[in-house]
């Protein structure tokens, strides 16, 4: 009966108003992507707003690509482009994207893993530049990506370029750029972020990173989650995981090698940040290198020491000693001694004898 009703109204107005189930009836079956068998072995999908992905996970040689991009595309503005193959498949041999064969159209978010891909070069997505939000490109073989192009991207806000094996991370320069993760990328080398001010997370695990240039995060006023997972750090110098964002919620060491950190390796922790340093090779925590970490930690905030040889010995007295010993929360339950002991569990009055003879009234 509505139908009828608006109907009616339109024929009154000399007006045609077809619904939007006509409309899809009276187009090719592909409408709005081009013909499948143009574009096979790649898919072509459309959804009830008309926005389009494209799938081309079965290309299997760069002259395969080239043919399906030189089809016809009524329309030129996709969601999506996928590409994502199995890097140990030998059937498969696209390591190669030609210069603008993506011209014309354009791609909100971009996902091409696990191919033999070696470079990217500055034009392959220009189209895109206006566009493009996320841009996946992990574990293929790239060496070379035109960092200094990132600047284009005015919506870009997701960067992933985690086990290629670029040997160098410029100091990039993008205002929309949110989360950067280039993990798995060997020896590569470091400069700073100071032309991205709108980083919210870093992730550079893998790496074989043994340190960091100094302050190295210190401009980034937004930054919440960093990951060094993985590496070759050995000592947390002083400003080592800094920010002036005092926002830093996620702090992620785990295996490496650190023996130790500088008072001031740590800055502008939030209250309740976890800061994981699980599987390294700390001894000690002695009062004057650790006492600064704690301050930002205790009593909401999480450390997690699991795996590491604590001696648990009278270097720990102060944190035993603290009132109430609001020091011993922000450990997790994992973190335990070398000798097998839970550091949550420790038994305050055993410190207390061994470590301040005659002199426990005064706690």
């Amino acid at each position: 009966m509505v139908l009828k009703v608006v109907v009616t109204c339109v024929v009154v107005l000399g007006v045609v108003v077809t619904p939007e189930s006509t409309i899809r009836e009276s187009q090719p079956k592909e409408w709005p992507c081009p013909g499948s068998t143009e574009i096979s072995p790649c898919i072509c999908t459309a959804d009830p707003h008309f926005d389009m992905s494209l799938d081309c996970s079965l290309v299997k040689s760069n002259d395969e690509l080239a043919r399906v991009f030189s089809s016809v595309f009524p329309f030129g503005e996709f969601v999506e482009l996928t590409i994502q193959q199995n890097p140990s498949d030998p059937e498969y041999n696209l390591n190669a994207l030609e210069p603008n064969i993506f011209i014309g159209l354009s791609f909100e978010r971009i996902i091409i893993t696990g191919t033999k891909l070696t470079a990217i070069e500055e034009n392959t997505f220009s189209d895109s530049y206006k566009f493009l939000s996320y841009l996946n490109l992990s574990d293929n073989k790239i060496t070379y990506f035109p960092f200094q192009t990132l600047l284009m991207y005015t919506e870009l806000q997701t960067l992933i370029l985690d086990d290629n094996q670029i040997d160098v991370l410029p100091s990039i320069q993008s205002d929309s750029l949110e989360i950067l993760s280039i993990s798995g990328n060997e020896e590569i080398q470091l400069t700073d972020f100071l032309g991205t001010p709108a980083l919210r997370e870093i992730y550079l695990a893998r790496n074989k990173l043994e340190e960091l240039p100094f302050k190295w995060v210190w401009d980034l006023l937004h930054l919440t989650v960093v990951d060094l997972e993985g590496n070759e750090i050995a000592f947390l110098d002083e400003y080592y995981i800094a920010s002036q964002s005092n926002a830093l919620a996620t702090i992620n060491l785990d295996y490496n090698k650190i023996t130790g950190i500088s008072y001031d390796a740590f800055q502008g922790l939030l209250p309740d940040a976890v800061v994981s340093m699980r599987n390294n090779t700390v001894v000690e925590l002695d009062e004057d290198s650790w006492s600064h970490l704690f301050d930002q930690l205790v009593p909401t905030g999480t450390l997690d020491l699991a795996g590491n040889p604590l001696r648990c010995g009278c270097d720990m007295a102060w944190i035993l000693f603290s009132p109430q010993q609001t020091d011993l929360s922000i450990f997790t339950n994992t973190t335990t001694c070398k000798s097998g002991g839970q550091v949550i569990h420790l038994d305050v009055q055993l410190f207390c004898d061994l470590c301040l003879p005659n002199n426990c009234s005064e706690l």
